[in-house]
This record gives C-alpha cells, sequence and structure tokens, in this order.
C-alpha cells in the first residue's frame, strides 16, 4: 500500500503560467522552485493554468543552473471550475496575518473578486501609499498560490483598497445583490435568497465593526443588513462561512 507521501509525489505540480501558447520557459523564481524546492526532473510532468480559464499539461525539456523549460503535451484547453454564482467580498481592511487570511479562502471557495475597504474603524495602516501597494502585490501573490492549490484555471481580481464611501457609491450603479453583515440586524442571511444568478456584494467590517454612520450610508446605498446567527463571528471567519453557505445552496458541494 502507497504512503500519502508517496502519493503526494505522484501529483504533477500546477503552476500558474500566463502565457501558455507564447513561452516555453519559467523565469528565475518559478524554475528554482521546480529544481531545487519540489526536485523535478527531465521528463516529468506538470499542469499549468493561464489565469484566464485555460490549462494545458507539460513535461520539462531542461533542468539546468539557468533555467527550467517545458513543452505542452496536449492541446490548451478551457476548463471551468468557477462557482455558478458571481460573489465579490468587500472585506474591511484587517489585521495582516488576518487579512491574508481572508483572501487565501475566498479564491479557495470561489469568489471572483475580493475588495480590500478602508473603514472608519480599521486598525491597520492605511495613509501609506506604498505600503497598501506592496499589500497588494502580496494579496495578488497569496490569490495565485490559492488558485495553484484548489484548481481554479481564473485568477481571482484583488482589487485596490477603496476608501468605505468611494466602494458603495461605485456598487450603488450595478445590478447587485448587496449585503452588509451586521450581528445586531433582524434579518438572518437564510432569510435572503441567495440563488439569484445577480452578483452577490458581502460587506463585512474589521475587527470593531462598522460605524454607525458607515451603516447609514451602506443602507442609503442599498444594502440589507443581515446577520449569521446567534454569534459574532470573527472578521476573518465571516468570508469563509459566506461563501460556504452560497456554495451550499447553489449546489457547489
Amino acid at each position: 500500500m502507497q504512503t500519502i507521501a508517496e502519493r503526494c509525489h505522484k501529483l504533477k505540480p500546477r503552476l500558474y503560467f500566463p502565457d501558455l501558447l507564447t513561452k516555453q520557459v519559467f523565469n528565475y523564481k518559478q524554475s528554482h522552485h521546480l529544481k531545487n524546492v519540489l526536485r523535478l526532473k527531465v521528463g516529468e510532468k506538470i499542469f499549468l493554468f493561464d489565469g484566464a480559464g485555460h490549462e494545458v499539461t507539460a513535461t520539462i525539456t531542461v533542468c539546468d543552473r539557468k533555467n527550467v523549460q517545458f513543452k505542452l503535451t496536449e492541446e490548451v484547453k478551457a476548463v471551468d471550475r468557477e462557482n455558478n454564482n458571481s460573489a465579490l467580498i468587500a472585506q474591511g481592511l484587517c489585521q495582516s496575518s488576518r487579512m491574508d487570511y481572508v483572501i487565501q479562502k475566498s479564491v479557495e471557495l470561489g469568489a471572483e473578486v475580493v475588495a480590500p475597504i478602508i473603514t472608519e474603524r480599521c486598525q491597520v495602516q492605511h495613509s501609506n501609499n506604498s505600503y497598501l501597494e506592496k499589500k497588494l502585490e502580496r494579496w495578488k501573490l497569496i490569490a495565485e498560490h490559492a488558485s495553484q492549490q484548489c484548481g481554479r484555471n481564473k485568477l481571482a481580481k484583488i482589487k485596490s483598497p477603496q476608501r468605505f464611501d468611494e466602494f458603495v457609491k461605485t456598487i450603488k450603479q450595478k445590478n447587485s445583490l448587496n449585503l452588509i453583515l451586521n450581528p445586531t440586524s433582524k434579518k438572518r442571511l437564510v432569510e435572503i435568497d441567495l440563488s439569484s444568478e445577480r452578483t452577490i456584494v458581502f460587506l463585512i467590517g474589521p475587527e470593531a465593526g462598522f460605524s454607525d454612520s458607515e451603516e447609514l450610508l451602506a443602507k442609503k446605498a442599498g444594502f440589507q443588513g443581515v446577520k449569521l446567527g446567534k454569534r459574532i463571528l470573527r472578521t476573518e471567519t465571516v468570508a469563509v462561512s459566506l461563501l460556504s453557505i452560497l456554495n451550499y445552496v447553489s449546489d457547489e458541494f
């Protein structure tokens, strides 16, 4: 009987490679990962996806100190592993590791867009543009790695951080089902029809929640207040719960 380690070793590595039809050489970072971390050799097979819905199997042809090259062993094909329902997770900026977790799990569970939101009560630095730019690059990399792991062929869009008022103003102009999470709301999520074909926007507060003025602004923009049960969840737990419920009601699970 094979051990778990032996079975895992036989799984083909899966990498994001946006130029499937034009290039067959990995960049330095990917080459290093394939050669020195995964210890792949010439002749071994890998999976590649382009982030736009396509995937293909390839074989390594060169694996030396300078680079790793490959050739396609089949035609590039479109494979759809996206959810039936489109979801946008609008997450109030939270502490670094929690935000990373929200990005990673939202991508794994099928969110189409994750939008970091700057709120009145967010407890992280947000006035420094260079800091936010570095964070955005990190979040995009986390989303890429999450897609590699879970089998999605389309990369989720990670938006640049927006101020709360700017975000709700933009969403107001779209034909979407807009929900703001509020533990004091009288309406429960189970009372909302999540089977709609419209994009569902989930607006989630940071650790300290939304201010009264933000909740009022969201209400004026057409957001419905809903709660998740009798307990108050940590901010990084909310997106996972919402997307899991959405996947269940739309027959993804």
